[in-house]
């Protein structure tokens, strides 16, 4: 069984577990929006999930941990589709 390691901290832990749950989330209002919404909610959905990444991001470098690519390809992405439908 893994052990915690003297850097564990539950709090930090807990607050990373909350901010990945925000991510999934938004992904899935988006996921669903994308057949049954109008444009102008899927683009309030896609700053929504944009800014839960983003705070995902930021709560990753905190802690010192690394970004993993695909996270930040996909920040990317939003950031790039900004109010474009």
């Amino acid at each position: 069984m893994l052990e915690a390691g003297p850097d564990f901290d539950p709090g930090r832990h807990g607050r990373l577990t909350s901010l990945l749950e925000d991510v999934l989330s938004a992904r899935q209002l988006l996921e669903r929006a994308r057949h049954d919404k109008r444009l102008v909610e899927q683009q309030q959905l896609r700053k929504d999930l944009l800014g839960a990444l983003e705070a995902y991001a930021d709560a990753l470098a905190v802690v010192g941990a690394p970004l993993p690519p695909r996270l930040r390809s996909e920040i990317d992405l939003y950031r790039g589709l900004g109010g474009r439908g």
